[in-house]
């Protein structure tokens, strides 16, 4: 059997994924590194795969104090210079850490499986050890959408950096490196559903998988306790507000005008805290605090097969999550892949998108009424729902990564 590191970057949607990866090629017998940063340890170790710490540390706190960089609704804050100032940075004092860490994680390695911004590292690794790489993606977005003025801006920015690159790779014993095309190699991964959207030409070495879904060992034997259940198996359906690990600069706002849309529907609001730190003390004085109830990080699925829609950021993983128990969708995109994702749902008509800082109440009623809870929409989304259970994407994935080890 084969020692393999994988690693990744981001929240904790861009992680558990990839722990659901490393938790499936365990169970076939393979020695499992995952490095990731220190937050991310506790659910590395719950699936029983050994943790090293790799990355910056990013909490929900540390997050919510920036909160304004995660909404590109708002204007950018920081000019060019200070952008190329932090690149630069990251280039001469992260990368190398970075490199060094993963460098030892892969001293008795037989692969590394690199997420998106851990590319470059798998080339690094392939240039001084050749360590066979694999790279990566669990975000559609990057491989399925037509982004040709943004990998031509990309490209521009690593001839900037070239010789900040170069002398780097000097430093670290990488003469030779390919720094503008580091990202090239025969093995590639996208966990995501063939159903939900298809890589484009210059991507289709990507080979799709299917979703991998994270479960916790815990979450086969849980239960939810009599309150959240009395509160989410009466009728008519809850509805169910998530942002996941996404923070929000208003949260009080966002939350008010969900808690009043759910009460013209005459539906209960079912509300994960999350990064965005939605709770109790954000509620409006006037509404019926026995129609909300908020909830912590527990297991999806049970939620999403007993609400009636799934309001949510957009999150390539809460939407795949949704569509696997038919469970449509309204999506209030704030940045990144999001609007990709959002405009995924409109095409495939299992829900509906709206601008989160323009809605209100009336308007969120309006469109979850006609154009997410109505009959249409739900059977789409349970149509769709059972093709993508016809996936096992983690088993999938494996399968082509013992044959590329093989």
């Amino acid at each position: 059997m084969a020692t393999i590191v994988i690693s990744s970057t981001g929240t904790h949607g861009d992680h558990l994924p990839y722990i659901a990866l490393g938790a499936a090629l365990r169970s076939r017998g393979h020695r499992v590194k995952m490095a990731f940063r220190k937050s991310m340890h506790s659910y590395v170790l719950k699936a029983g795969l050994e943790a090293i710490d790799c990355g910056k540390e990013l909490t929900a706190e540390q997050a919510r104090q920036d909160a304004r960089d995660w909404d590109e609704w708002q204007p950018a804050q920081a000019f060019f210079s200070e952008q190329a100032a932090e690149l630069e940075t990251f280039f001469r004092q992260d990368l190398p850490q970075l490199y060094h860490q993963l460098l030892t994680a892969c001293t008795d390695a037989d692969l590394f499986i690199g997420g998106l911004q851990r590319h470059i590292l798998g080339a690094m690794l392939r240039r001084k050890l050749g360590l066979p790489w694999v790279a990566a993606s669990v975000t559609p977005f990057f491989q399925c959408a037509d982004r040709g003025q943004q990998t031509h801006a990309q490209r521009k920015i690593r001839q900037f950096f070239l010789p900040i690159l170069q002398e780097v790779g000097q430093t670290l014993g990488l003469e030779g490196m390919n720094w503008l095309d580091y990202e090239q190699t025969n093995h590639a991964l996208l966990g995501s559903s063939q159903y939900f959207s298809q890589p484009t030409a210059e991507n289709a070495h990507y080979q799709q998988t299917g979703f991998w879904f994270y479960e916790e060992p815990a979450w086969k034997t849980w239960q939810p306790d009599p309150m959240l259940r009395a509160f989410v198996e009466q009728e008519p359906k809850p509805l169910f507000l998530s942002f996941s690990s996404i923070p929000v600069t208003n949260p009080r706002a966002i939350l008010e005008v969900h808690v009043r849309a759910a009460a013209k529907l005459g539906r209960r609001l079912l509300v994960h805290r999350g990064w965005a730190n939605f709770n109790e003390s954000l509620l409006p004085d006037d509404c019926d605090r026995q129609a909300v109830l908020f909830v912590d990080f527990m297991p999806q699925d049970w939620i999403l097969s007993h609400a009636a829609a799934f309001l949510n950021h957009g999150g390539v993983g809460s939407i795949a999550r949704s569509i696997y128990n038919d469970c449509p969708m309204l999506i209030e995109p704030l940045g990144n892949d999001q609007f990709f994702n959002a405009k995924r749902i409109l095409a495939l008509q299992v829900g509906a998108a709206a601008h989160p800082h323009k809605i209100t109440p009336d308007s969120l009623a309006k469109i979850l009424e006609n154009k997410v809870l109505s009959p249409s929409v739900t059977q789409k989304t349970q149509a769709l729902g059972a093709k993508m259970r016809t996936e096992n994407g983690a088993e999938n994935a494996c399968k082509l990564l013992e044959s590329w080890l093989g």
